[in-house]
């Protein structure tokens, strides 16, 4: 598994370009959300690496609203109104960031594929924002559709949540 600053420095690397325009602040609580889901949840995860450098990685963990006693899932349940219930027992994909240098290669769908294949092509949900971004033209690719919005984003909007039933088809 990457550590916890490869992860914040990829994702700082993959979002602080436009259309994200994320700041480092956001990179590292993703960072701290990893090392948190490392240290309390069964994390399944992939990654890419070009020589000793990580160029792109995906993790998440199994989802079941009893084991999400926390404020963001609630919002989340709120958002989502009876949508919710699509979510629990599958996987939430928590993060999917790839290195802008390795842009056009398609290791982020194989990254994203792999993933899916290890969790074996079980339905799975995810959050992003609504913004056009490389990132959410994958996931509709891979055939994650939107189902409702979440907590707020990084950028300060709700979050646009997705879902994948779980059919198995490659995202690239």
């Amino acid at each position: 598994m990457p550590t916890a600053s490869e992860v914040r420095d990829l994702y700082f690397a993959a979002a602080s370009e436009p259309p994200l325009n994320e700041s480092e602040a956001v990179a590292t609580l993703f960072a701290d959300l990893y090392a948190a889901a490392l240290e309390n949840k069964a994390v399944a995860a992939a990654a890419a690496y070009q020589d000793t450098e990580l160029t792109a990685f995906a993790y998440g963990h199994p989802w079941r609203w009893n084991e999400q006693p926390d404020a963001w899932s609630a919002a989340l349940k709120d958002g989502l109104r009876q949508r919710f219930e699509l979510l629990d027992g599958t996987y939430a994909l928590l993060l999917l960031a790839r290195d802008p240098a390795v842009r056009g290669t398609g290791i982020g769908g194989r990254v994203l594929q792999t993933w899916l294949e290890g969790i074996g092509n079980g339905p799975v949900w995810l959050q992003t924002t609504d913004v056009m971004s490389p990132a959410r033209r994958l996931y509709e690719t891979a055939e994650f559709k939107p189902i409702g919005h979440g907590p707020s984003a990084p950028d300060g909007k709700p979050g646009l949540v997705m879902f994948r039933s779980g059919r198995v088809r490659p995202p690239c």
